[in-house]
């Protein structure tokens, strides 16, 4: 069989990636075209009838060859990670790391889901039937990535729809395109097959025309939870399967007991995480009333001590938003909540190109924007007081939003009763939100997503149940 073209063709235009410490242009890449799309549909869902040919133990070889090659190249991928995104050099090669390992892992686990047969001998009536169910690929997945944690979440999505026999059709951000290249490369390096892996450059009208095709089997998206139902609305008509990880606005929960010891450092941690920009992420901190004071000192006292600035410079805690309209948001978003009777209690009011300082603001009312559904992707840390654990669990709920959430308490009955009540995926009892190893069931509920992503997991959302009868078959 000849070689299955999967290149869009471009009329010479392309996108440019600019490092947004200092606006300085890291490259370019062509703009795919999107006329070509029906075509490039139908060439890989070509190619994904002799990939899921390939059995399990055959795919995770290649895999972990796909690993292998990252590894190689480990050190490059950082440094461009942290130049393209602007994520600190440490946080660029802690990410580069864990999806290596993650990889592995996923190799590993795909390998276990061999057909099961399924009991008969308690079913009146078929007790002489065999049952097999497998899990098989739904075709073509569409993965369409984000800006904060492309490495990461190329592997998470495309390493697992690789894994279960389909082809991905991968759309990079338009801020970080350089990066999601070469991870992509380094895929096809390990031996995934172009005809079952391609990467198309491109903005919004590109994201649409993908989900408009027909021919996607299966579209997941890490984004806004705007282009979440964006996404949703356009591919209505062809019913692929959605798995969506979008919008946060995660509460986390200090109660009269809190240890603020332990709270500041993950506060602080989970605010300028990505510089700000991570979905989950204590983006709304509920402090009881009697510690609203001792706790905005001591955030004061740490947030004063971390140094901005090049985010391959080792010594920088935090680097730049993604762009200066990022930026200019952010502080936009701000001030806005100071309008609404928020205080600021640290912070400069102006950005310096993509730069801002973090910021926090004390006493803000839980009728704030910023207290419901005013997602600040950026360094800000809101304090809002409340007097009552019931209370309490009233502002966490009345966000649109259930991504994740955190309860600091010293008392983990306590904290466990006020855990259960919160709509979110997930809660971490000590901790917060933006706890993610790759072994939890990760995702949201209400506006903050559809299905779960997690080592495991993400291989069954990348792949569905067939069941096989042979009637009246002896066992």
């Amino acid at each position: 069989m000849p070689e299955i073209e999967t290149t869009l063709n471009s009329d010479g235009r392309t996108i440019e990636s600019f490092a947004p410490a200092t606006g300085h242009k890291l490259g370019n890449v062509a703009e795919s075209d999107l006329r070509s799309i029906p075509t490039l549909i139908a060439n890989l869902r070509h190619g994904q009838s002799s990939w899921r040919q390939q059995s399990l133990d055959q795919r995770s070889e290649v895999l972990l060859a796909v690993a292998d090659s990252l590894q190689s190249d480990s050190s490059g991928l950082s440094e461009l990670l942290a130049e393209e995104s602007g994520k600190p050099i440490a946080q660029a090669r802690f990410e580069v790391t864990i999806t290596i390992e993650y990889l592995r892992a996923i190799a590993t686990k795909a390998t276990a889901y061999k057909p099961e047969q399924i009991s008969t001998q308690d079913s009146p009536g078929i007790t002489g039937d065999r049952i097999i169910s497998r899990r098989v690929p739904f075709g073509l997945v569409a993965a369409i990535l984000p800006f904060n944690f492309p490495v990461e979440l190329y592997v998470e999505k495309v390493a697992a729809a690789i894994a279960m026999g389909n082809s991905v059709l991968v759309k990079a951000p338009p801020q970080t395109p350089l990066i999601v290249e070469r991870v992509t490369k380094h895929f096809h390096s390990g031996g995934v097959p172009k005809e079952s892996l391609h990467c198309v450059y491109g903005g919004a009208d590109l994201g649409r025309a993908i989900a408009t095709s027909p021919g996607i089997d299966l579209i997941s998206l890490t984004g806004s939870t705007a282009a979440g139902i964006s996404v949703a609305e356009l591919s209505a008509a062809n019913l692929p399967k959605l798995h969506l990880e979008l919008g946060g606005n995660d509460p986390a929960i200090l109660l009269e007991d809190a240890d603020l010891d332990l709270a500041v450092p993950h506060l602080i941690f989970g605010r300028t995480l990505m510089n700000g920009q991570a979905c989950a992420s204590n983006k709304r901190i509920l402090v009881h009333e009697s510690l609203h004071d001792a706790l905005a000192e001591r955030l004061k006292s740490e947030l004063a001590k971390i140094s901005i600035g090049d985010p391959l410079d080792e010594s920088k805690q935090l680097g730049p938003m993604i762009s200066s309209d990022a930026a200019r948001r952010v502080v936009s978003q701000v001030k806005h909540a100071i309008e609404q009777g928020g205080e600021l209690l640290f912070g400069e009011l102006e950005t310096h190109g993509a730069f801002v300082s973090p910021f926090l603001l004390g006493r803000v009312p839980a009728t704030a924007d910023i207290a419901k559904d005013d997602e600040i992707f950026g360094p800000v840390l809101p304090l809002i007081p409340f007097d009552t654990d019931k209370r309490a669990i009233e502002i966490a709920n009345q966000s649109s939003y259930g991504l994740s959430s955190g309860v600091f308490s010293r008392d983990w009955q306590r904290a466990e009763s006020v855990a259960n009540e919160i709509e979110a995926g997930g809660t971490v009892i000590n901790g917060t939100g933006n706890y993610r190893p790759y072994i939890v069931p990760f995702g949201g509920v209400k506006m903050s997503g559809l299905g779960r992503e997690g080592l495991g997991f993400t291989l069954e959302e990348m792949s569905q149940l067939k069941y096989t009868v042979w009637r009246s078959c002896e066992s």
